[in-house]
C-alpha cells in the first residue's frame, strides 16, 4: 500500500465507488478505494452489506427518463472495453421488454443512442419469450446490448483495473473520518490512511461517519429466485401493473447460474406499501430472509407470467434500494473536500460506470463532463 497520503479516498467499493476509483486512478489521481467485499455468510455479518449479492442486473438503453437513458447509454458503450482490458466478462445481451403506459416515449429515449427498441404485441410476446403479459399496457421490445450484466463481475473489473492504473485497494470498512492538516485521516481494520479529498458511495451505509446526512430513503425490497433451466428465451422484463397487485411493479433477470451450480430466475418489485428502514435496521434486515408478503407475491406474478415454465424450488433474500426524492441519484459536494455519488433508485447498476464517472469528474479541473446539467444530480441535505 502506498503510505504518501492520497489526492481522493472512495469510500465504497461497489458498483459506483469501483466505478469512480477506476475513474480517478486513470485520470491520473492517486486514489485509495476503499470498502469490504461481500460477506461471506450475510446472516453472521455486521455489516456493512453490499448492493450486489446476486448475478443478474438488468441493462438496457430503454428507459423512463432520458437522463437514465443517457446515463446507460454511456455506460453501456464502454462495457466492452473494461470487459476486454480486466479480462473479466460481465454483459450478457440477452433483450429486455418493458409493459408501461408510456411505452412510446421509452422507444423515443432509446432511439436517441441507435438503440433496436420498438413497440410490439401481447401476442408477438408469447409466442417469442413464453411471457404472458395481459394487463393491456404498451409493450417495449430492445434486443442487444440490452440483457444483463454480472454486478460482482462489473465490481471485480472495476476494482482490477483500478489497481492496473495503481489505486489501492483496502478490503475493509472505513469506521471513521475526521479532518486532518487541511485534509482527511480514515480509519478501520486496515490502519490509517490520509487523503486531500473524500467521494463518498456507500450505498444505505455509512451515515453514521459525518455530521450531515443526505435526503434519502432505505427502501427494504424482497427478491425471489426459482429454479428454472436457461432455454434462451425469455429475457429480461419490466412490468407496471402485475397480476398480484400487491407490488405495483415487478422487474425480472432471467435464468442464471449462482455459485451452488444451480440456474434460477430472479424476480423482485415494489411493493404498494414501502417498508422504509432507519440505518440501525439495517442488519436485521439483511439476516432475514425478506418479507412474506412481498414473496409470496412474486411468487404468484412469477407462475402467473410464465404459466408453462417448469419452475422449481424457490429460494429468497433481502435487498435495500436507497432512493432520493429526485429519483436520480446524488453525485456532487456536500461538504468542504467531500463530494458523494450515492443513491442508484434501483436503477444504477448498469449505468454505474457512468455515474462513478460523473462523481470522479467533481475532482477534475476540467469540471463537470456531461451533457447532462449537473443540477440533475444535486445532493440534497437533511
Amino acid at each position: 500500500m502506498n503510505t504518501d497520503r492520497y489526492d481522493v479516498a472512495v469510500i465504497g467499493r461497489g458498483m459506483i465507488g469501483g466505478a469512480a476509483g477506476r475513474h480517478l486512478t486513470e485520470a491520473g489521481f492517486r486514489t485509495a478505494l476503499i470498502g469490504p467485499g461481500e460477506p461471506a455468510d450475510r446472516r453472521r455479518s455486521q455489516g456493512p452489506f453490499c448492493s450486489h449479492p446476486d448475478e443478474g442486473r438488468i441493462t438496457r438503453i430503454a428507459a423512463r427518463t432520458q437522463t437514465w437513458s443517457d446515463v446507460a447509454a454511456a455506460s453501456i458503450e464502454r462495457y466492452a472495453d473494461i470487459a476486454a482490458r480486466s479480462g473479466i466478462s460481465f454483459h450478457t445481451p440477452c433483450g429486455f421488454i418493458a409493459a408501461y403506459p408510456d411505452a412510446p416515449d421509452w422507444v423515443t429515449r432509446a432511439a436517441k443512442y441507435g438503440s433496436d427498441a420498438r413497440l410490439v404485441d401481447a401476442e408477438w410476446v408469447r409466442e417469442t419469450t413464453g411471457i404472458s403479459i395481459t394487463n393491456g399496457l404498451g409493450l417495449v421490445a430492445e434486443g442487444a446490448p440490452a440483457g444483463y450484466i454480472n454486478p460482482r463481475r462489473l465490481v471485480a473489473a472495476q476494482t482490477q483495473l483500478a489497481m492496473l492504473g495503481g489505486a489501492d485497494v483496502l478490503d475493509a470498512a472505513v469506521t471513521e473520518v475526521c479532518r486532518h492538516h487541511g485534509g482527511f485521516e480514515l480509519n478501520g481494520s486496515f490502519g490509517s490512511v490520509t487523503a486531500d479529498r473524500i467521494l463518498v458511495a456507500t450505498g444505505a451505509f455509512g451515515s453514521d461517519l459525518f455530521d450531515w446526512r443526505l435526503d434519502v430513503e432505505r427502501r427494504a425490497r424482497t427478491t425471489v429466485m426459482a429454479r428454472l433451466a436457461d432455454d434462451g428465451r425469455i429475457p429480461c422484463l419490466i412490468l407496471d401493473q402485475p397480476p398480484d397487485n400487491r407490488v405495483w411493479e415487478i422487474y425480472w433477470v432471467p435464468p442464471v447460474r449462482y455459485a451452488d451450480g444451480s440456474v434460477r430466475i430472479k424476480i423482485g418489485g415494489n411493493r404498494t406499501d414501502t417498508m422504509l428502514l432507519a440505518p440501525h435496521e439495517l442488519i436485521d434486515w439483511f439476516h432475514s430472509d425478506g418479507d412474506p408478503v412481498e414473496i409470496e407475491s412474486l411468487t404468484e406474478n412469477l407462475f402467473s407470467l410464465l404459466p408453462d415454465a417448469p419452475l422449481g424450488d424457490i429460494v429468497t433474500a433481502p435487498c435495500v434500494i436507497t432512493g432520493t426524492p429526485t429519483g436520480a441519484p446524488y453525485i456532487g459536494w456536500v461538504d468542504e473536500g467531500v463530494a458523494v455519488a450515492i443513491a442508484g433508485n434501483g436503477s444504477a447498476a448498469k449505468s454505474s460506470d457512468e455515474l462513478g464517472r460523473l462523481g470522479a469528474t467533481l475532482f477534475s479541473d476540467a469540471g463537470w463532463d456531461s451533457p447532462i446539467d449537473p443540477a440533475t444530480f444535486t445532493p440534497r441535505l437533511l
